[in-house]
């Protein structure tokens, strides 16, 4: 099951605009709107490459004390093959000043290169929505969500295998815990696709009591602050199995389940910006505490569930 969805995935990623792999270090990693009315400053540096990513092949470069070979004189090398939708940077000079003109989609777009002590290592521009338009809640469909939620799940694999093929995406591993009545809630991980304004939240469940228990999947959901963001789609099973008795520590062990589930824009329609640095607190709702299957039997220990049935702050 593993090596289809893996396979399926990357032919997915592979079809599709592919972005620089970003990590959450907002000074050096840049998200631009695309605007050809607007004039882009990207900061470049000597020892360090800056890689621009359009969203599909560029049509071609136009540039000013820009050079491709470094035997040539210029003030900025550029890394460019002809039909690839990025290219790459690097200042020549301690002082580097330099101009790029870059036409895509029968636009042109205007980029002053300056060197800087703080690079940029990545700048990714993207379409935005049009005014008017429906919003981008409305736009991601199931089909969509499904995929973005595909690609978190591969994010790893691709990155070290295929790492041109991974999308603008940031990442968190924030590992923090929600207590609940008899089992807990680690937010494992944290995926956030700029452009559709969508997060992914890899959570694991560990179940403390004797019995299975049951949660709906459908209403997964996550705090921040006073406002709360509820599942689009969710990749979740619904049964947390029982603790067991692990023989050679003599301990009781909780069990360990996995699940996925997806937050795209806000409640009204608009966007919701979140950073996966943020601190999110997992809602799980019960279907029915100590609803054991027929299959299954309770485990011969006694617990000591905590009390209350909310997350803890």
């Amino acid at each position: 099951m593993a090596i289809r969805y893996s396979t399926i995935i990357l032919t997915l990623l592979l079809t599709v605009p592919a972005f620089a792999q970003t990590s959450p270090n907002y000074k050096a990693i840049k998200q631009f709107p695309l605007d050809d009315r607007a004039v882009y400053q990207i900061k470049v540096g000597k020892n360090q490459a800056t890689t621009i990513m359009f969203p599909s092949s560029i049509s071609a470069l136009e540039s000013a004390n820009v050079t491709s070979d470094p035997k040539v004189p210029g003030a900025v090398l550029l890394s460019y093959a002809k039909g690839r939708y990025f290219f790459s940077l690097r200042a020549l000079q301690e002082a580097a000043s330099a101009n790029l003109n870059v036409v895509w989609n029968r636009k042109t777009y205007v980029l002053e290169i300056q060197s800087d002590e703080e690079p940029f290592n990545s700048v990714t521009f993207y379409e935005p929505a049009e005014p008017g338009t429906t919003s981008s809640k409305d736009n991601l469909g199931p089909i969509r969500l499904l995929g973005l939620l595909d690609k978190a799940k591969a994010y790893h694999l691709i990155q070290s295998q295929y790492p041109e093929a991974i999308p603008q995406v940031d990442t968190a591993q924030p590992h923090n815990r929600i207590s609940y009545k008899d089992f807990e809630v680690e937010v494992a991980e944290v995926f956030r696709f700029d452009p559709e304004d969508t997060l992914v939240f890899k959570i694991l469940l560990y179940n403390q009591s004797t019995h299975e228990t049951y949660y709906q999947p459908q209403s997964l959901a996550v705090r921040v602050g006073l406002d709360v963001f509820c599942s689009a789609l969710s990749d979740a099973s619904g049964i947390m199995p029982p603790a067991y008795f692990n023989p050679e520590t003599r301990k009781v062990e909780p069990s360990v389940s996995l699940a996925y589930f997806v937050v795209t824009g806000t409640p009204n329609g608009g966007r919701n910006n979140l950073a996966v640095t943020n601190s999110f607190n997992v809602i799980v709702n019960r279907q029915g505490q100590f609803a054991p299957s027929s299959k299954s039997q309770p485990a011969s220990f006694n617990s000591d569930p905590k009390s209350g049935d909310f997350p803890g702050r």
